[in-house]
């Protein structure tokens, strides 16, 4: 079996590295830094049988080349091991049909949810899917514009400047401040803010 670890963090990436080897027999270990550095080497993806990736590499755009992957080699499973339980990255990993997305402390599920990818298999592990219901009733009880003026206000605009973005009137967004308010119970420009950090990149 061949596992591909795509993981800025050279302690983490040898550490996993390490526990794979320890649980499977017959496995080797491919260990890369960056997307750059993976493709100077020329990956044989079809040689792979699963790919595990952070969501978070410096400088680079990791959807992109997630969205690549399995456009090209739709076979081969991938596993997010992310410190990011944020409801917009897990959606966006579901849109590209992701096979498993844990937390780098679920440290506990990953030789459960790599035998489970390898296998044909999907998993989210507990915390990810309790974000993802939990955070998809609120937000598919907001409207798009409402998540609009969140994110707007969470870069500091003010009302007005908001209105004027948006080419409605000050009243307008007044009401639709209170509507987002009551919808998510916040009730400050603080807690708001705060909301979108950590639910939104």
């Amino acid at each position: 079996m061949k596992i591909v670890i795509l993981d800025d963090h050279s302690l983490f990436s040898q550490g996993l590295g390490e526990i794979l080897k320890d649980n499977f027999e017959r496995v080797d270990i491919v260990i890369y830094n960056s997307i750059d550095e993976l493709t100077q080497q020329n990956l044989d993806y079809n040689s792979c049988d699963l790919l595990i990736s952070d969501i978070e590499l410096p400088g680079e755009d990791i959807f992109v080349f997630l969205n690549y992957v399995k456009s090209n080699f739709p076979k081969l499973p991938i596993l997010v091991i992310s410190m990011h339980n944020k409801l917009s990255v897990i959606r966006r990993c579901k849109e590209l049909n992701i096979e498993g997305y844990i937390l780098k402390d679920d440290h506990n599920l990953i030789i459960k949810v790599v035998k489970e990818l390898t296998n044909g298999g999907e998993y989210y592990s507990p915390k990810v899917l309790k974000t993802l219901n939990i955070l998809s009733i609120k937000e598919n009880v907001l409207t798009p514009k409402e998540e609009q003026i969140i994110t707007l206000v969470a870069n500091g605009k003010s009302n007005q400047e908001i209105a004027d973005e948006l080419f409605i009137s000050y009243n307008t967004i007044k009401t639709h401040r209170k509507n987002i308010s009551r919808k998510l119970q916040v009730y400050t420009v603080a807690d708001l803010i705060k909301y979108y950090y950590e639910n939104y990149l």
